[in-house]
Formats: structure tokens, C-alpha cells, sequence
């Protein structure tokens, strides 16, 4: 099918929103019934497509839109991505990157409302290092939330603390799902190509920065319990077992990736430097052996190398087939008449276009917010639509998804990241 013939539906463009609509319905279904499953999500957008091609007119060319969908580069781009960084990033967890960043905290010899700021800037840190959210609340929450009650810090405070840190973290990461996703799927409305990770993370830290500063000042306010430690020998003796200062040394390929993203280098450069350097720390340093990379177990592979791909295999399976339903809107013309009209009617200025781009991924990441991953995979291509239409640089509109995308799901109640830290502090 030529690229330049229109896919007609019956019943016109806007049908071929049927089976985004479709997948929309049944992930908002599992996230409001707790029972957010990738594997299901997958389904239900296979579902929406064999619905779809029954109002399409021509089946071959629907097929063949879907395929080039699922092969695109923009789908294929955050796909390579995510494997390199599921790799990457647990390379870090096996190097006890969580351990050293305790050893410094019992090193400041911290309590009470210190104690909470210290949790919400090592959440920080451990996010940017990982490019994890869930990953953070789910590793940090289990050391540092009893040992900050036992020190004295306010408990609602403290564990507002560790997921504000998260939040922070996974918004200003370069090796962040949630950036990943933000930067490809925005493109140049002049030229090919779409926002570099590195520039995107480059031009939203300066007001990223300021609202970590802000938090860590009320953290400081609020942090504290007021009163008496409940135990600090109790508390001592959580620390010092999970303690290891030479798992600092894994904040070295971090601050590299980092630095070199943000410098504009390749990012798939950025993250094999990063994963050569942290292997070799990690050897050097005896904080893991090379089993901890990849080994055999029982006639099974085990390490950070195959958990980081089977980590994120299912959801890249679910990143193209949103790709694929974002190029049947976009080649039946929905897509050009739902942002023409939203020009029409409602955006009437760049500044309109923004405040769109904010409402849309505001109303998705409280609806999807078991897993933002999945709100901003969905709403992207919208995103993307809104600002090549209103000749918004991909840089403005992937900042204000990502930073968008990384707060509701961060604190509403249902948010899968409020109600993982909730199911940890219920097990301790």
C-alpha cells in the first residue's frame, strides 16, 4: 500500500480508533481492580486489532499498516533501549549500590526529620542510577522505611519521601522507561528524527532541580516525629546488615551515563560504556563475580544479563503494538482530524498546545496509574500529534509527558507505585 493512500474505515476515520479504544477500556479496568497485567494488556490490544480490520475496507492494506507499525523505528529505538538498560541497570542492583548508599547514611549519623531528607536523595540517586521507579520503592523502602521509623521520622513523611524520591529519579535518568518512551515517540515537525534523550533530560533538570530542592526543604520541615527515637539499637542493628561503602563505587558509571547523555553522545554509546565500566567496578571491587553477570544454574541461564531482557520483554511487546494502533490513526486521517479539531475549538495558541499536551497526559497517567509506563505508551502518539501540529519543539512536549507522567502515578491512592510501597510497609 502506498504511504500516501488513506485507510478508510466504515463509518469513517474515526473508527479506527476502535481498537486503541478497546485497549484503553480493559487496561483502565485491570488498573482500577488492582490487577494490572502486561500480559493481559498485550492481549487486549491483539484483541483491538483482530476488531479493528472487521470496519476496515481494505484488510491487506490494514495489515500491512499494522506490520509497519510493529517494525517502525520509533517503536524499535525505545525497544533496543529498554533491553540495554534492563541489562545495565541490573548490573547495578547486583553490585549493592542500595548498601553503600547506607553505609553513608549511618556514616552522616542521621535521625528524625535528616534522616527523611537522607531517604528522599538516596531514592533519588538509586532511581537516576537504575532508571526504576518500582524498582526503588520496592528495593529502598524495605532498608530505609523501618530504620527511619526506629530513628525517629515521621512515618507518612518518611514514605512520602522515598516515593518523591523515586519520582524524582525516574524523571531525571536518561536510562528512565519513562524518558525512553517521552524522547522517541516526539518528533521534529521540519525534519526527520525525534528528541534526543540526552537534550530532552538536559532542558527539563534545571526545573527538575528546583522542586527536589523545595522537597528536600519540607522533608526537612516535616520529617521529624517530634519526639524520642523508639529504638535506636533496634535501628543500628537493621543498618549494619546491610551495609557495603564499596558499593559507592557503582555511582561512578552513573554520573558517566549521565554526563555523557547529557552531552549529547549516543545513548546506546553511553550505556555500553556505562556497562563495560560497572562490570569492571564490580569485578575489581569484589562486589559481585562474574556469575552475577551471566551463568548456568540448574540448567537454567541466571545473571543480569538474561534478567535484564526477560525484565523488559513483555512490555516492549506492548510498546509496538501501541505503535502499530498510533499508525492506523495517524494513516486513516483520525489523528489529523482530531487534532485540527482540537485546533479549531479549543488550542489557540502554543501555549494552548501545551496545556493540551499537560491535560491529556494528566488524565492518562491518573487513569493508567498502575503502571505510568503504560499511561505514557498510551497517550504518546497524541502527544506527539498535538505538538508536530502546533510546530512545538520535541523537546517542550517530551518534557511535559515525562514530568507529567511521573507524578500523578506517584501519589494518587490507587498508583501502582503508592499501593507497591503500601504492600511492602504491610509485609514489614
Amino acid at each position: 500500500m502506498s504511504e500516501n493512500k488513506k485507510l478508510e474505515f466504515r463509518g469513517g476515520s474515526f473508527m479506527a480508533l476502535i481498537p486503541f479504544a478497546i485497549f484503553i477500556v480493559i487496561t483502565i479496568g485491570l488498573s482500577f481492580a488492582n490487577a494490572a497485567d502486561l500480559n493481559m494488556m498485550i492481549g487486549a490490544g491483539v484483541v483491538g486489532l483482530l476488531v479493528g480490520m472487521l470496519f476496515v475496507k481494505d484488510l491487506e492494506a490494514y495489515w500491512d499498516i499494522i506490520l509497519a507499525g510493529l517494525g517502525s523505528k520509533v517503536g524499535m529505538t525505545a525497544v533496543m533501549l529498554w533491553l540495554v538498560v534492563g541489562i545495565y541497570g541490573n548490573i547495578l542492583k547486583s553490585g549493592h549500590i542500595v548498601e553503600g548508599l547506607v553505609w553513608l547514611g549511618v556514616q552522616l549519623n542521621m535521625s528524625g526529620a535528616a534522616f527523611t531528607v537522607a531517604a528522599f536523595v538516596f531514592a533519588a540517586l538509586f532511581a537516576m542510577a537504575t532508571g526504576s521507579g518500582f524498582g526503588t520503592i520496592s528495593t529502598m523502602s524495605f532498608i530505609l522505611y523501618p530504620a527511619g521509623i526506629l530513628l525517629g521520622s515521621n512515618p507518612a513523611v518518611l514514605a512520602g519521601a522515598i516515593l518523591s524520591g523515586a519520582a524524582v529519579g525516574d524523571n531525571l535518568a536518561p536510562v528512565s522507561d519513562t524518558t525512553i518512551i517521552a524522547a522517541t515517540s516526539q518528533e521534529y515537525n521540519n525534519k526527520e528524527g525525534t528528541a534526543d534523550i540526552g537534550g530532552t533530560v538536559r532542558t527539563r533538570s534545571p526545573l527538575v532541580i528546583v522542586g527536589f530542592v523545595v522537597a528536600a526543604v519540607l522533608f526537612f520541615i516535616f520529617g521529624g516525629s517530634g519526639g524520642a527515637t523508639l529504638d535506636p539499637n533496634h535501628a543500628a542493628e537493621l543498618l549494619a546488615a546491610y551495609q557495603m561503602p564499596a558499593g559507592l563505587l557503582l555511582l561512578i558509571p552513573t554520573a558517566l551515563v549521565i554526563y555523557l547523555a547529557v552531552r549529547g553522545k549516543n545513548i546506546f554509546a553511553c550505556l555500553g560504556i556505562g556497562s563495560v565500566v560497572a562490570i569492571v567496578i564490580g569485578l575489581v571491587a569484589g562486589l559481585f563475580d562474574f556469575s552475577a553477570i551471566v551463568a548456568i544454574e540448574d540448567g537454567a541461564l541466571v545473571g543480569a544479563i538474561p534478567s535484564g531482557v526477560a525484565g523488559m520483554t513483555t512490555v516492549s511487546i506492548l510498546l509496538i503494538l501501541v505503535v502499530s494502533m498510533g499508525e492506523l490513526l495517524t494513516r486513516s486521517g483520525c489523528m489529523e482530524a482530531t487534532v485540527n479539531w482540537l485546533n479549531s475549538s479549543v488550542i489557540k495558541s502554543p501555549r494552548g498546545a501545551e496545556l493540551a499536551i499537560f491535560s491529556l497526559s494528566t488524565i492518562f497517567g491518573i487513569l493508567i496509574a498502575a503502571i505510568n509506563t503504560i499511561a505514557n505508551i498510551c497517550v504518546a502518539p497524541f502527544v506527539n500529534a498535538i505538538g508536530r501540529k502546533n510546530n512545538l519543539h520535541p523537546y517542550r512536549s517530551a518534557n511535559i509527558l515525562a514530568t507529567t507522567i511521573c507524578s500523578f502515578p506517584f501519589f494518587v491512592p490507587f498508583g501502582g507505585c503508592v499501593l507497591l510501597l503500601l504492600g511492602g510497609l504491610s509485609s514489614m
